[in-house]
């Protein structure tokens, strides 16, 4: 046998099938026998018999060897089927773990498992980031008392380890300038030996944050609902005692009423569309949209706006054959917003002027005004909900302050950007990107997102 070669490979048994080696023993055997009866002077009766006891004695042999062979033979295949049948559970069991630590590397959560006597047994990447630990600790086999200094979650662990049922904790972790709180789980797991302690870690930033934006929102949305309800109401009183005395006086707050009605109906309007812009692509129905159609629709309606402030509406008619995938809607609601707000912000007198140009994968809408500008320190927010710059907040008293939220959602839902330049007392340039038709066997479908932002001017 070679070696280092197992003799289960291949169904081989280390025993031969027929013991020849007995056979050629038997007749060296015989042959010595009669040999020394010969010199010996023996009679051939003896040596018969010599030779007759001698068979018996081999036979008996080969047969006791071939028994103990074809036994040895048995042993060694069931052996065998045991040992496969063993690594196969080996390898499932490999499989399994590689595949569980896998899953704990990947989690966003944290998961840390302690002993009966508080020493961590298994700990995920993300609970060491969480925590702040350095991702190179090894926290294995170490107390967790020992380990975080955050009495609160001692605490808990120890409420839990002493029966009370599962615990919650709420900690703040600092890492550097990063305050993150994290929400702790601690539940009792028992298992066949003992029972362990696992510990689930979230990290509630995002939650704070959303939380915080809807306090935000229903705020401005109680605040802008509220200045126009106010007025409706003191309209209608003044009406009730005005309408007998002073009919004159009653039709003027009547037609106040109406004005704030209008305002509340935009201000639903523009609600209902932020909700459909903010719920992203799956809202959105994407077709070849052609540019120069959906303008000029925008513009019909908004020159007579224009008019009234004396303002001059232009625009550049060299467009080509300016073709985008977009949600149709989507895309004359975001020109709608972009000119009504630069009507909006430029004083009686100036100009509004609208314009498409080609970049790279993406046709760019440009809607500039020589209005009041935008500080640069501003620009970021002017695309929050409700957000108005404080300057610019008396001539923006018949908008809603969503408009421009609508914008920049609709776009980022049409997979487009959308950008800013301006300066106070100069203007601003509001530009918006969105990607160019695509072809693909008559089919018209939207482009990769991350690879048109690639060619994009300054993307």
């Amino acid at each position: 046998m070679q070696p280092g070669r197992n003799p289960f490979q291949r169904g081989k048994s280390p025993w031969p099938a027929h013991p020849w080696h007995l056979v050629i023993g038997f007749v060296i055997v015989v042959a010595s026998v009669l040999a020394s009866e010969i010199l010996s002077g023996g009679t051939i009766a003896t040596s018969v018999a010599a030779i007759a006891s001698a068979v018996i004695v081999a036979s008996v042999l080969v047969v006791q060897t071939k028994d103990r062979a074809e036994t040895t033979n048995h042993i060694f295949a069931e052996t065998r089927e045991e040992l496969a049948h063993w690594q196969r559970l080996w390898n499932d069991l490999q499989v399994e773990t590689q595949q569980t630590t896998s899953v704990l590397a990947q989690m966003r959560d944290g998961v840390i498992m302690l002993s009966p006597n508080k020493s961590i047994l298994l700990i995920n990447p993300a609970a060491k980031r969480l925590l702040a630990f350095n991702p190179g600790d090894s926290l294995v086999g170490r107390a967790l008392a020992e380990t975080v200094r955050y009495p609160d979650l001692v605490r808990g662990v120890e409420m839990c380890s002493f029966g009370d049922g599962a615990q919650e904790v709420l900690i703040e972790v600092s890492d550097g300038k990063i305050h993150r709180p994290i929400r702790v789980r601690v539940d009792r797991i028992a298992t066949i030996q003992q029972s362990n302690l696992l510990l689930t870690l979230r990290d509630e930033t995002e939650s704070r944050r959303i939380d915080e934006i809807r306090r935000e929102f229903i705020a401005n949305v109680s605040h802008e609902l509220k200045t126009p309800l106010a007025a409706i109401k003191g309209y209608a009183e003044t009406v009730e005692l005005a309408i007998e005395d002073d009919p004159a006086a009653a039709t003027h707050f009547m037609s106040q009423i109406r004005t704030q009605c209008l305002r509340l109906e935009r201000l639903v309007a523009d609600m209902m569309q932020l909700a459909r812009a903010q719920a992203g692509r799956d809202k959105l129905h994407f077709v070849t949209v052609h540019l120069e159609d959906v303008i000029a629709e925008s513009l019909k309606s908004y020159r007579p706006v224009a008019a009234a402030k004396d303002i001059e509406l232009t625009i550049d008619d060299a467009w080509g054959d300016a073709r985008v995938t977009a949600d149709r809607e989507a895309t004359l609601t975001i020109i709608n917003n972009l000119i009504g707000n630069a009507i909006r912000y430029t004083p009686d007198g100036g100009h509004v002027r609208v314009s498409i140009r080609e970049a790279g994968s993406f046709w760019a809408i440009l809607v500039s005004d020589d209005g009041v500008g935008i500080p640069e320190s501003e620009q970021e927010r002017v695309f929050e909900r409700f957000y108005r710059v404080e300057r610019t907040r008396e001539s923006a008293r018949s908008g809603t302050g969503l408009g421009l939220s609508i914008v920049k959602n609709l776009t980022n839902a049409l997979g487009g950007e959308v950008r800013l330049k301006s300066r106070p007392g100069e203007g601003s340039t509001f530009e918006v990107l969105l990607p160019v038709f695509v072809a693909h066997d008559g089919a018209n479908v939207p482009g990769d997102r991350a690879s048109r932002r690639l060619s994009a001017p300054g993307g």
